[in-house]
């Protein structure tokens, strides 16, 4: 029977939970899929290593702790930004989800506006389910040596993660 491991091309159903009990992702009327190959850096490390050895058919129920997810929620994100980074135009709320154009790096996810004063816009750079558990409900639907064509991409992009010579 197949097994998640290194290089192996893996489905799955799943359902996600915050900590909180709030349904992130899937239902039990209809989980969400979830493709990738297993070694290639396309999960994040503390959910990847909870799935290998895993067997197809396998239904399996796990946490993945805040500090193996997203990391502790770090109070020192929550940052004052100029006015100048945002369009003239754009009426900023607390709450509301963002992605500054003149930052030094862009963002992986929208940062969530703390709170708007005349001088400047305080910004919480922390990943939306920092601080947080993560709850897993996964069934394994398929677990097989990917190919070469599926592979090829991925390690490509690994080896410019690397710093090595690659056209990407």
């Amino acid at each position: 029977m197949s097994v998640i491991a290194k290089d192996n091309y893996v489905t799955l159903e799943y359902r996600l939970w915050l900590d909180s009990g709030e349904q992130l992702r899937g239902t039990p009327e209809a989980p969400e899929v979830l493709t990738f190959i297993a070694g290639c850096n396309e999960l994040m490390p503390g959910l990847e290593r909870r799935l290998l050895g895993l067997r197809v058919q396998d239904a399996v129920e796990f946490t993945v702790p805040a500090a193996e997810a997203f990391g502790e929620y770090d109070p020192g994100f929550v940052q004052e930004w100029s006015h100048k980074v945002f369009p003239l135009d754009m009426e900023l709320k607390p709450g509301q989800k963002v992605l500054p154009a003149n930052l030094p790096f862009p963002p992986e996810y929208p940062l969530t506006v703390k709170e708007v004063t005349p001088a400047a816009v305080i910004l919480d750079m922390n990943h939306p389910l920092a601080g947080h558990d993560l709850r897993y409900q996964i069934k394994v639907i398929e677990a097989r040596p990917a190919t070469p064509e599926e592979l090829e991409p991925l390690k490509e992009c690994m080896s410019c993660a690397e710093g090595m010579s690659c056209e990407h």
